[in-house]
């Protein structure tokens, strides 16, 4: 299952600044060639049957508190692969029934502290079912020569294109799937979509060996398009000894895009960034207790003490050589002993009185500073302080 908000080029079907008139006859177009011209082809949450010309007034009429320049609808593809098809077996109400649950979790996954939640009927969205695709130029088989643009696809290649408006139904409110995380959660929206079809429909997802060396002959391609050739036989082993994990394609997309910046230029290169095991982290046991004192510490825990003993012996040693040199002033009658020298231990300590009245005459109301004098009173303080604060 693919579901993405294709992104909007300026001059192209999905430029999304101005009127939706374009992309939505091209959805027309697309559609009634495969059924009967005469039928209306799009839907909403609760509607079918919607004429194309009632779908662009709403959308193009839905914007108001929109700039000029910034996006007034998004469109949203929805296309799953062939074997969820086989496995709705080409119904398309199962299909219409699911594009309502995806635009019911994207209206979900919309944030704002200053706002209520967004609900599936506050989003304005119509839809239309598509049954074929063509080839572009953008397409990997395009570019080796295995096929030409604008030719059809082989295969069941059914999917569903949406218009969503940026506004919500009251128009009070802005929802642009491309602002950032704090908006709109996208990998969680993608997450519960596919969730919601496996869970709606029963379906298991089973990826063959084929389709992984599939998947990764096309990323060894566009690889050797920009320049990077890598041996495809080693290439497979390498995917195969990693069961082709989700860390083994999370470092191929790492190979890419560092060969498009130029960090990964050789082969080399390539095979160790994705022979690479990252380190194992610790595990954090919640009952383990921590040591109160580590054991690179305690050495140097020893050696300071020994330091500290060894400097106390130092200063018991230099007073009883004071003590000694007191006693013998004594003995001669000298009464002059130095201030700062410990006579006796049993010596006790004398604190200093300090007199804090002028201090206390200075915070009270009779000292008031920057006004030119001294009050009388309360009341004469009350309007030194008044004026002074003018």
């Amino acid at each position: 299952m693919v579901i993405r908000v294709l992104p909007a080029r300026k001059g192209g079907i999905y430029t999304n600044s101005g009127s939706s008139q374009a992309l939505i006859n091209y959805l027309e177009h697309e559609a009634k060639e495969e059924v009967d011209p005469k039928r209306s082809i799009f839907f909403d949450q609760k509607r079918e049957g919607i004429a194309s010309h009632e779908v662009q007034e709403h959308i193009d009429t839905n914007v108001k508190g929109l700039r000029k320049n910034k996006p007034h609808f998004h469109s949203v593809v929805i296309s799953p692969s062939r074997a969820e098809l086989r496995h709705l077996e080409g119904d398309e109400e199962k299909l219409k029934s699911y594009t309502r649950q995806v635009m019911d979790n994207y209206a979900q996954n919309f944030k704002n502290r200053h706002q209520g939640k967004v609900e599936g009927k506050d989003v304005v969205w119509y839809a239309t079912l598509h049954k074929d695709r063509q080839y572009s130029g953008l397409d990997e088989e395009v570019q080796t020569g295995q096929a030409q643009p604008k030719q059809k696809k082989q295969g069941e290649q059914t999917h569903i294109h949406v218009v969503v408006s940026a506004r919500d139904q009251t128009m009070s409110r802005s929802l642009h799937p491309d602002s950032g995380s704090r908006q709109f959660n996208y990998n969680a929206w993608l997450t519960k979509s596919k969730k919601d079809f496996e869970q709606s429909f029963g379906y298991r997802p089973v990826i063959t060996e084929a389709q992984q060396k599939q998947r990764l002959e096309k990323q060894v391609n566009r690889l050797e398009r920009g320049g990077l050739l890598l041996d495809r036989e080693q290439m497979h082993d390498i995917g195969r000894n990693q069961k082709y994990s989700p860390d083994f394609w999370k470092r191929m997309n790492e190979v890419e895009r560092g060969a498009k910046k130029g960090d990964v230029f050789t082969p080399r290169q390539a095979y160790e960034r994705l022979i690479e095991n990252p380190e194992p982290k610790e595990r954090k046991d919640k009952g383990a207790k921590k040591p109160d004192i580590l054991p690179s510490k305690v050495e140097s825990v020893k050696y300071k003490s020994k330091s500290v003993n060894s400097d106390t012996e130092s200063i018991t040693g230099k007073r009883q050589d004071k003590k000694l040199e007191v006693h013998h002033l004594a003995e001669k009658g000298e009464q002059k002993i130095d201030k700062h020298t410990d006579a006796s231990s049993d010596q006790k300590f004398r604190p200093v009185r300090i007199d804090i009245t002028p201090l206390i005459g200075a915070l009270r109301f009779e000292s008031v500073p920057n006004t030119g004098g001294h009050a009388t009173g309360k009341d004469d303080d009350f309007r030194r302080r008044a004026r002074r604060r003018r």
